[in-house]
């Protein structure tokens, strides 16, 4: 998307990742959310339940932008336990040119996407102490559920870009485990962005594209109560079609460097709701952004399963 396409990507709170698709306690299917980080989870929904992720963001002083202010939502549906189908939306977002002036709405891109687990370690096998037919919580383990993901733009936005960009084609490696009583998810992102350049022979611009090579890192522990969980994240993307900051100046060799922190609260096994905010490191960083939104698992399942 436009604004901040790969937050939609996630758009993970990654600490419900690990958590059973059916809570224990009530039986019901549990919700594993993609945002409001970058980082998205490597586990999946339960298979058959339609997921949304709803939220708002805004951000301030980016390279392009001013300000920008807008709501995104992503869908999701695991149709069996290592695929998952997705489509990310931006239906609306007000945006103000780095120069200033008047806010103008228009929408973000519209992408499709796939997800598909290639590796997951045993985490619900019993202990010798328990009766193999007795249901354990998962254990946790430093071994992590390894995951391969694909967007791709199929309509495009009207917006104007954030610090990320837009991209037309994105590749990911998703990763997510537990280590010393942190969860940890962390996502390695090679996109290809479109863009335009001036061609001094022709009025206009021809199309270029270049790559974009990403590394995300998130890691979440809960706070006071199991269900109150923080989320602390460190993310770097390059920035090939970037050459000056938000001041004007030129940069060279543009990259950006952010810090999210993101506290969350499981409502219901299958409602989330959370928030917080990121701060900018490098003079193409957007400088802040703030968020806020929710996770929804609808509770009946789309069709008869196991």
């Amino acid at each position: 998307m436009r604004i901040f396409a790969v937050w939609a990507l996630s758009l993970g709170v990654g600490v419900f990742a690990q958590t059973p698709v059916v809570s224990l306690d009530t039986g019901a299917a549990s919700a594993n959310p993609g945002r409001p980080t970058v980082t998205n989870p490597a586990t999946l929904p339960p298979v058959g339940y339609l997921q949304f992720e709803q939220g708002y963001l805004g951000s301030l002083t980016s390279p392009a932008t001013a300000a920008q202010y807008g709501v995104n939502q992503v869908t999701k549906v695991a149709v069996h336990p290592r695929l998952m189908l997705q489509a990310q939306t931006q239906p609306y977002a007000s945006s103000q040119d780095a120069g200033g002036g008047a806010f103008s709405g228009g929408f973000g891109d519209v992408l499709l996407g796939v997800q598909t687990v290639l590796f997951t370690p045993d985490l619900h096998a019993p202990s010798q102490d328990s009766p193999s037919k007795t249901p354990v919580e998962p254990r946790k383990t430093p071994v992590p559920t390894v995951s391969l993901g694909y967007l791709g733009r199929v309509h495009a936005g009207t917006t104007g870009d954030v610090d990320l960009g837009s991209y037309a084609h994105s590749l990911l490696l998703l990763l997510s485990g537990d280590v010393g009583g942190f969860h940890y998810d962390t996502n390695y992102i090679v996109n290809v962005q479109p863009g335009d350049v001036p061609d001094g022979s022709l009025a206009g611009s021809h199309g270029v594209k270049r790559a974009q090579f990403a590394q995300t890192l998130s890691v979440n522990h809960a706070v006071f109560d199991p269900n109150l969980q923080l989320s602390v994240e460190l993310y770097h993307f390059s920035q090939p079609l970037v050459h000056e900051s938000d001041s004007g100046a030129y940069v060279a060799r543009a990259d950006m460097t952010d810090l999210l922190i993101a506290p969350s609260y499981q409502v219901r096994p299958n409602l989330v709701v959370d928030g917080g905010f990121s701060r900018g490191f490098t003079s193409t960083s957007t400088r802040w952004q703030s968020f806020v939104g929710f996770t929804y698992l609808l509770p009946k399942r789309l069709w008869r399963g196991k």
